[in-house]
């Protein structure tokens, strides 16, 4: 008679994170001391579902493997080609290229102070542990989940690593959030800014939409063309990973197990590859006289990216376990702190020594936030000072972010280095770990000084 209702259990996650989507909103909305600090309205959504859940108070039944894990890797590439999809309506400058360098060299910071936590406290976690510190502050929980899946699933040495990308990820957001207002009350009054107390949620992007025929906003409308070449170029990295996994690296023996596992956690950065490609594609048609601009809405863009990170966010704290808090807590705990220390002073000597002193209070916030939480952080951060977004610095921060990519994309290869030394046997891929961030940080922070050095 229920036959039909076994059919849902997928749907039944994407009802869950929905309603606690749902209710975070609500709770954000009616508990003032919520909009003092910056934390997304997914974050409270995960949190409300991890306290109900299995383990806590137990009101809420889920298995926390399997479809949540889905969900979270999907979501992550979705979002990122959706993101990358967008067309550029700017020209790059050389404070663009400055903040990229920014977010990388703390990115390479991270990744050292976070190995660095491993081999000094934590001998007996797996190094790649360490590296989750930079991808859960720096890119957020969908990325931290999705490699920690990988180095338990793939590598199989760190137990509970989805767990514990998605714990790393969380205190991040709480970083960037609280320690962000606490930084935003105390430099304002310091240097007399306004602040915007109140931190909502508000989009201020406007977009205009053109349609040639009633026919076409019928047939094909904007939001179906962008969702189709979202899944076409997801269908390419699904066929890539085949290959991948399925023919090529297997000809490696145990060296392609190791490269499988954390391989397949990159299937946002295939899709970023092949988003881009596509983006190039349609770029040559346009300098050709073709009218290519129905292909992609930036604004659409930013809502299916918006959608996607949102359950992200959601599904990928519904992941963590009573037993991952508690294997790992006094890891994380010494991991977040020094973090977020050494993460606050180089943004803060950067930021000074880059930025003309009128702006630095307001690219410290975002910067901060960003490298931290996530880029909404950074901006909501911002807002709280500059709450039209009439300085530059918002605009910088974002484009930034894109130059930031193309810096940090040779850098995915050093979260095999560990996986390597095990499967290997050969030490000095851990020795990678610290020499290569190590050396490419000062090489930017030379390059990025020199370039921005006071005439």
């Amino acid at each position: 008679m229920f036959e039909v209702v076994l059919d849902w259990d997928m749907m039944n996650y994407f009802i869950l994170i929905g309603v606690l989507l749902f209710v975070g909103k609500i709770v954000k909305e009616k508990l003032p001391f919520l909009n003092k600090v910056i934390i997304p309205t997914a974050l409270i959504a995960g949190f409300i579902g991890l306290i109900l859940s299995e383990g806590f108070i137990g009101l809420i039944p889920y298995e926390r493997g399997g479809v949540l894990k889905d969900i979270v890797y999907h979501s992550l590439a979705i979002g990122f080609i959706a993101l990358s999809l967008k067309r550029d309506t700017n020209k790059t400058t050389k404070k663009i290229w400055s903040t990229g360098m920014i977010i990388v060299i703390i990115y390479l910071l991270q990744a050292i102070i976070g190995a660095g936590v491993v081999v000094l406290f934590f001998k007996d976690i797996f190094l790649g542990a360490g590296l989750l510190l930079p991808l859960g502050f720096g890119q957020g929980p969908g990325l931290a989940t999705s490699i920690g899946a990988g180095y338990a699933d793939g590598v199989g040495v760190l137990i509970d690593g989805a767990a514990l990308g998605a714990t790393i990820a969380s205190i991040g957001f709480l970083v960037g959030g609280v320690i962000g207002v606490i930084a935003l009350n105390f430099l304002s009054r310091k240097h007399n800014l306004n602040v915007d107390k109140i931190h909502k949620e508000n989009s201020t992007i406007k977009e205009t939409f053109e349609f040639e025929s009633i026919k076409e906003l019928r047939v094909f409308d904007a939001l179906t063309a962008q969702i189709a070449i979202i899944f076409v170029i997801y269908g390419a990295v699904y066929l890539t990973l085949v290959f991948l996994e399925g023919f090529l690296l297997p000809m490696l023996g145990d060296l392609g197990e190791t490269f499988a596992g954390v391989f397949h956690g990159f299937n946002f950065l295939i899709g970023i590859l092949y988003a881009l490609l596509f983006k190039k594609i349609l770029v040559y048609f346009d300098s050709k006289g073709k009218n290519v601009n129905f292909m992609t809405n930036n604004y659409i863009l930013s809502n299916i990216s918006s959608i996607a990170f949102n359950f992200l966010i959601a599904a990928a704290v519904l992941t963590i376990t009573i037993e991952s808090i508690q294997r790992y807590y006094l890891f994380v705990i010494i991991l977040a702190v020094t973090g977020s220390l050494f993460t606050f002073l180089l943004v803060k000597f950067l930021v000074k020594r880059i930025y003309d002193e009128k702006y630095q209070v307001h690219y410290f916030l975002g910067m901060f936030g960003m490298l931290t939480g996530t880029a909404s952080t950074g901006l909501a951060l911002l807002k709280g000072v500059d709450s039209d977004f009439t300085s530059p610095v918002a605009e910088e921060m974002v484009l930034g972010s894109g130059t930031a990519i193309s810096m940090a994309l040779p850098l995915f290869a050093l979260l095999m280095f560990p996986g390597l030394a095990i499967t290997s046997g050969n030490n000095f891929y851990n020795v990678l770990v610290f020499l290569v961030p190590g050396i490419y940080m000062l090489i930017l922070i030379g390059v990025v000084l020199f370039i921005n050095r006071k005439k």
